[in-house]
C-alpha cells in the first residue's frame, strides 16, 4: 500500500494544532465582519497587514509548522500497520486493531485514533488523506471487517471528502500571484489620478516611494483575497457537512459541486470587482 497518512501526533498536540487552525479561521472571519459592519481603521494598509498577521496568519503558520514537525508516513505491509515519523516508528499488527475512533471534528483534517484489542489506545492519532483506503488495506491484511463500520459517522464521511492539504505553491498562486490581477490595474489607475501618469509617483518622490506604494496595494489585495476565500470556504464546508449529515451517500458528489462553485466564485470575483471599479470611475 502507498503512503496513506501525512501526520501522526498525540491527542494533546492534535488538539493544539486544531485550536490554532480555528483561531486563524475565526480571526479571518472576524476581520471580514469588522470590515463590513464596524467602524475600523482597517482601510489603512499597514494596520490591515498588522491585524491580519496577528489575528489569522500567525496562528495558521504555527499550525502548519507543527503539522510539518509531526509529518509521518503510514503503510500497511505484511499484515502490519507501520507509522514512520522522523523521531519514531510504531508497528501494530492489523489484526490487533479492534476499533477506530474517527475525529468528531475533522480539524486539522480527516483523522482517527486506533483502539487495540486490549482496550489500549495507540499512542498517536493519524491524520490521513483517505481513511477508507487505509482501513481497506488493514482489513485486507487481517483486521476485522467491522472497522469499516466505524467510518460511517457523519464526521468521518465529511472528513473523507476533504482530501490532502493544499501545497504551499498553490497557496502562493491563489493569493499573492492572483492578487496581481487587480493590484496592477488599480495601482496604475491610482498613479494616473494622483500623479498624472503610470510612473508619476516615481518621478515625484523616487523609486522607494513608488515601490512601497505598489507593495501596499499588492498586500492589501492579497489579504482581501484571503478573507474572501475564507468566507467562500466556510460556506462550502458547511454545505458539505450538511450533506454528510442528511445524505451521506451523496457527500462526495456534493463536494465536487461545491468545489467547482467555490473556484468559479473566487476567480470570477476579481473581474467583477474590476468591472464595478471601471463603472464607478468612468
Amino acid at each position: 500500500m502507498s503512503p496513506a497518512s501525512d501526520a501522526a501526533y498525540s491527542r494533546p498536540w492534535r488538539l493544539m494544532i486544531a485550536l490554532l487552525v480555528v483561531i486563524g479561521w475565526v480571526g479571518a472571519l472576524g476581520m471580514v465582519f469588522a470590515l463590513l459592519f464596524l467602524e475600523t481603521r482597517l482601510d489603512n494598509p499597514l494596520r490591515l497587514l498588522r491585524t491580519w498577521l496577528v489575528a489569522s496568519f500567525a496562528p495558521a503558520l504555527a499550525a502548519w509548522l507543527l503539522e510539518r514537525a509531526f509529518a509521518a508516513t503510514v503503510t500497511v505491509e505484511r499484515a502490519v500497520l507501520a507509522v514512520l515519523r522522523r523521531d519514531q516508528r510504531i508497528e501494530v499488527p492489523c489484526e490487533a486493531v479492534a476499533r477506530l475512533e474517527p475525529w468528531r471534528v475533522p480539524i486539522p483534517g480527516a483523522g482517527l485514533g486506533l483502539v487495540l484489542g486490549s482496550g489500549r489506545r495507540l499512542a498517536v492519532e493519524l491524520r490521513v488523506a483517505d481513511p477508507v483506503a487505509l482501513v481497506d488495506a488493514m482489513v485486507a491484511a487481517g483486521a476485522a471487517p467491522t472497522l469499516r463500520d466505524d467510518l460511517r459517522s457523519p464526521a468521518a464521511v465529511y472528513g473523507r471528502t476533504r482530501g490532502a492539504p493544499r501545497r504551499w505553491w498553490r497557496l502562493l498562486l491563489q493569493f499573492p500571484v492572483f492578487a496581481l490581477v487587480p493590484a496592477l490595474p488599480v495601482f496604475r489607475l491610482h498613479q494616473w489620478i494622483a500623479f498624472g501618469g503610470t510612473f508619476g509617483e516615481y518621478y515625484t518622490y523616487g523609486l522607494q516611494a513608488y515601490l512601497l506604494a505598489f507593495a501596499m496595494q499588492w498586500w492589501t489585495f492579497t489579504i482581501h483575497l484571503v478573507l474572501y476565500a475564507t468566507v467562500l470556504r466556510t460556506l462550502a464546508e458547511l454545505v458539505v457537512l450538511a450533506a454528510a449529515w442528511l445524505a451521506p451517500a451523496r457527500t462526495a458528489a456534493a463536494r465536487r459541486v461545491v468545489e467547482r462553485a467555490y473556484w468559479f466564485l473566487y476567480v470570477a470575483g476579481v473581474p467583477a470587482f474590476l468591472v464595478r471599479l471601471a463603472v464607478l470611475t468612468s
